[in-house]
């Protein structure tokens, strides 16, 4: 059986996966990127990994939570397949909320209660909230309760997933300046190079050959907090801002997370950095004497409609649009990536939009 070359530009969070999940299937995986192995630079590396659909409903398409709720389903079985350690929970996240934003609260409540009846929403009294995370009852009244979501460790995942590509052979070009890419070819460092298939997993990098792609700014910060011991994902209703607080393994925790209609990626500003900071602080008083191990700033792509898309054209396939739901919705991406592939390789035509939705025919 003859093997395809395929080429993929871009090595953050899809880019890993499909390289993995395509040399699995026994096509000849060249993976490129300008950066090096840890994804430096990349959005997967600046994420709270947060698996949240239904605490996002308010501020995403209904596509994308039932998108992240299939996606949530199907991360178990990913990890399953990697050598190495990932950090993976799906014990619920909280909702919660300071007085003086109660309404914003109550407008979340009637938003799940209406439009996802399906969610398993919780409303807990202080002494539930106190059985579940005992420091956040400190400060809370009650808080709404969604056992279904989760989190996982993000920078823990590229991890892993850089430790399997290299024990599966897959050939990495590291530092790479591509400087076109088109159907079946790319330019590398001023070298030509062919193949049967490209794949385009660039993110924000592929601005200039999609038009309906833009960058939006996101800041967050990595904290040690010893004092601190939540164990849950916590999100605080906010009128301006959607603060998340994702708690890692020994009291490492990822607060965020900022949104900004911006292609900046220069350092934090000190307003993003108040405003986390000190809803952090609102939400766990441990937080003023937490090490601030670093503050990442990134820009996320995003496409005119908030969603992902899957561009296939013969010779090339563009995936992006992850937006800020990377992780959420990379299984549901993968899978119809995968499906997309399969079609370059088939001999006969295949109707892939109706069953596959993030598929869009290119001519």
């Amino acid at each position: 059986m003859k093997k395809n070359k395929i080429i993929i530009v871009g090595s953050g969070l899809i880019g890993r996966l499909m390289a993995l999940y395509l040399g699995r299937q026994g096509h000849d995986i060249h993976l490129y990127d300008k950066a090096d192995k840890k994804g430096t630079g990349s959005a997967a590396r600046a994420a709270g990994g947060m698996l949240t659909p239904y605490s996002e409903s308010l501020i995403a398409e209904p596509e994308i939570v039932k998108m992240g709720m299939q996606g949530i389903s199907m991360w178990p079985d990913i990890l399953a397949t990697l050598d190495e350690y990932t950090f993976y929970q799906q014990q619920g996240s909280l909702v919660v909320s300071h007085t003086q934003d109660v309404g914003d609260m109550q407008r979340f409540v009637r938003h799940i209660q209406t439009h996802w009846s399906q969610c398993d929403m919780r409303k807990l009294n202080r002494n539930q909230l106190a059985e579940l995370e005992p420091e956040i009852a400190r400060r809370f009244n009650s808080a709404i309760y969604l056992p279904e979501e989760g989190q996982l460790g993000n920078r823990k995942l590229m991890s892993a997933l850089t430790h399997q590509l290299d024990v599966e052979g897959i050939n990495w070009y590291l530092n790479s300046k591509i400087t076109h890419l088109s159907k079946g070819k790319i330019v590398c460092n001023d070298k030509h190079i062919s193949a049967d298939l490209v794949i385009d997993c660039r993110g924000v990098g592929a601005t200039d050959d999609l038009k309906n792609l833009r960058a939006v700014r996101g800041e967050l910060f990595q904290l040690f907090a010893p004092e601190v011991n939540i164990t849950r994902p916590v999100r605080l209703m906010h009128p301006h801002y959607h603060l998340y607080i994702a708690p890692k393994p020994n009291n490492h925790y990822v607060v965020g997370a900022t949104e900004i209609e911006s292609d900046n990626t220069g350092p934090m500003t000190v307003r993003s950095a108040l405003e986390l900071l000190s809803a952090a602080y609102s939400v766990h008083p441990g937080f003023a004497e937490a090490e601030i191990k670093e503050q990442v700033s990134a820009c996320r792509p995003a496409l005119s409609d908030n969603s992902p898309a899957v561009y296939n054209q013969s010779g090339l396939i563009r995936i992006n649009g992850l937006y800020r739901h990377g992780f959420l919705l990379a299984p549901v991406v993968l899978q119809q990536a995968l499906v997309a592939v399969s079609e370059q390789f088939s001999s006969r035509s295949l109707n892939l939009s109706q069953e596959n939705p993030l598929i869009k025919q290119v001519s």
